[in-house]
């Protein structure tokens, strides 16, 4: 590509592709200086130059360098039109299908790429459980990839034939710049609850970063908005002050997509959909209340995006359930043993209130809170785990660069011991958990959900909580 056509220069000059690592750059390749939170790019420079880079993008002239170098306010805001431009616009040839939200994302996108499905061409999913496209599986290092990889991955997409794509898109993702350039057919909000508000400093401004996903919608496109949150309706009066096309959907509000008369059961869950369309009946494996939200969120989009409301409700009675979400782990015991993803206080809450209107006898409950992670919720988990559960064990989750003792110790602070157990030991507290199960118990597992490595600042381990619960409950009922 003429460099000319990435930027207003004076010098002509061929570029055949770009990077921000020098120990990625090949000869002919735009090198874009990028200042990290450990590392500043500006540093490796020169390294590029050596590596065959043909030109520098930067934020101030650095010395000794003898190719071109292109000076701009800001590089971060700049890689993604340059890698827009570069891999040759891939999002014009692509239906996206933008998911932001506090909780949900990552199940809604994955119901959604089913009923994607439906549609013409291959489906393209990116979000927390990775990137999945054709026979293509690559796995997860963002919710959001940063800009060079996500313009990349969407131009290997269009040239494997993909047409739609669910993506999730954080707040850290549309605050950073990662998806400046995209244009979304449809752009889902779920809810917003506190969480990252050490990175977003108020609930307004987190609000205001969601937002932004709206305003990169497609002239046809539309936003689906869950009215059963407070920050939904927000959202709506937005589009409409915009003149946006939207739809909207709950189960306790009228809304366009309304669940009625929902009925769940540990199988799974029916309901009537009220839709712009009429009303169906509606079948899904998928538990808990806040799965309902999900799918409906999720066949709002499949329908804005044109497919007919029957095929919809055909499809969404096929889909598998969601790994490590309102997971059943079933050996053939006489309790119930269920591993969830939960880990937010909004997350944790649902799920609980969800095992409490099924349950028959009583609630136990393994749950920890992540390191390096928003510490105010620590004390708020563990209140609503003793709140909402007869037996409470708190437990490592993944402790990062943090001893998962201090964790605890905050979680439990001012807490009157009675209330729970502490067993540091992940796998020793899954096992009492279900070692003390009896006859119609649930004992929920929460917080890493369908995650295999636990995180250490000494070193990951390998460690599956359903594989976990798997080996526990054999060895009780003597299986193998």
């Amino acid at each position: 590509m003429d460099i000319k056509l990435l930027f207003d220069v004076d010098f002509d000059l061929k570029v055949t592709g770009i990077a921000t690592d020098n120990r990625l750059v090949q000869p002919g390749d735009l090198f874009v200086c990028i200042k990290g939170y450990t590392v500043d790019g500006h540093r490796f420079a020169k390294q590029a130059e050596v590596a065959g880079a043909v030109a520098i993008v930067c934020e101030q002239s650095i010395e000794n360098i003898g190719i071109p170098q292109i000076i701009v306010a800001d590089t971060k805001a700049e890689l993604p039109r340059l890698a827009h431009l570069i891999f040759n616009k891939p999002t014009e040839k692509l239906n996206l299908f933008g998911l932001t939200g506090t909780n949900g994302k990552t199940t809604t996108a994955y119901i959604l790429e089913h009923l994607l499905g439906g549609f013409e061409g291959h489906v393209g999913y990116i979000g927390t459980n990775g990137i999945r496209y054709g026979e293509v599986f690559i796995e997860p290092r963002n919710t959001t990839p940063e800009p060079l990889s996500l313009q990349q991955t969407f131009n290997n997409m269009v040239e494997a034939g993909v047409q739609n794509v669910a993506i999730e898109v954080s707040s850290h993702a549309l605050e950073l710049h990662r998806v400046d350039y995209c244009r979304f057919k449809v752009a889902l909000f779920t809810n917003l609850t506190p969480e990252h508000l050490d990175f977003h400093p108020t609930m307004e401004e987190y609000f205001e970063a969601k937002y932004k996903l709206f305003t990169m919608l497609t002239p046809d496109g539309y936003g689906i908005v869950n009215l059963d949150d407070e920050y939904g309706i927000q959202l709506v009066n937005r589009l409409k002050a915009a003149q946006q096309r939207f739809y909207t959907y709950a189960i306790e509000k009228d809304a366009d997509f309304r669940a009625l008369d929902v009925r769940m059961t540990t199988s799974g869950t029916t309901f009537t959909l009220k839709s712009p369309v009429g009303q169906y009946e509606v079948k899904t494996p998928l538990l808990g209340t806040f799965n309902v939200h999900n799918a409906l969120g999720a066949m709002a989009s499949a329908y804005a995006a044109g497919m007919p409301m029957e095929q919809i409700v055909s499809l969404i009675a096929k889909l598998s359930p969601v790994d490590g979400r309102m997971e059943i782990i079933n050996e053939g015991q006489d309790f119930t043993v269920i591993v969830d993803y939960a880990h937010t206080p909004d997350g944790v809450e649902k799920v609980l209130e969800f095992v409490n209107d099924i349950k028959q006898s009583s609630v136990k409950v393994v749950i920890g809170c992540p390191g390096d992670r928003d510490r105010t919720k620590r004390p708020v988990i563990a209140k609503l785990s003793v709140d909402y559960a007869d037996d409470v064990i708190f437990t490592t989750d993944d402790p990062h660069s943090e001893d998962p003792v201090d964790i605890l110790n905050e979680m439990t602070q001012g807490m009157e011991e009675s209330h729970y157990e502490v067993i540091v030991d992940r796998i020793k507290a899954i096992e009492a958990a279900i070692n003390k199960a009896q006859k119609n118990d649930i004992v929920l597992i929460a917080g890493r959900g369908h995650e295999k490595v636990q995180y250490w600042k000494s070193g990951n381990i390998e460690l599956d909580d359903r594989e976990v619960a798997k080996e526990i409950l054999r060895k009780k009922l003597q299986i193998g």
